[in-house]
């Protein structure tokens, strides 16, 4: 089985958007948007997990099980999070 992992300049590439994202990241601590910022933090922190993923894990050139599984673990994760914020927001003050 000859499979090819990423070309240079992809990880190159790569490696240059999870930097940027790394300074956006570093700049978004240090600015004052108030309840915005946690939702910028998560989509930047989505987007660096998301490069990993399908680059240095080669998941883009994976079988589809184990994309399946990925796609699950997330699905699974978000649930979670809502959930946690349904309980939140439903609670009773006092």
């Amino acid at each position: 089985m000859n499979v090819e992992g990423p070309s240079a300049r992809s990880l190159l590439l790569t490696w240059v958007a999870l930097v940027a994202l790394a300074a956006a990241s570093f700049g978004l601590s240090h600015a004052s948007v108030g309840r915005v910022g946690v939702a910028l933090a998560l989509g930047i922190a989505l987007a660096k997990a998301a490069l990993v993923a399908t680059v240095f894990m080669e998941l883009a050139h994976q079988r589809f099980t184990n994309r399946l599984v990925l796609v699950t673990a997330v699905a699974l994760i978000v649930l979670l999070g809502a959930l946690m914020v349904a309980d939140v927001l439903t609670r009773q003050p006092g």
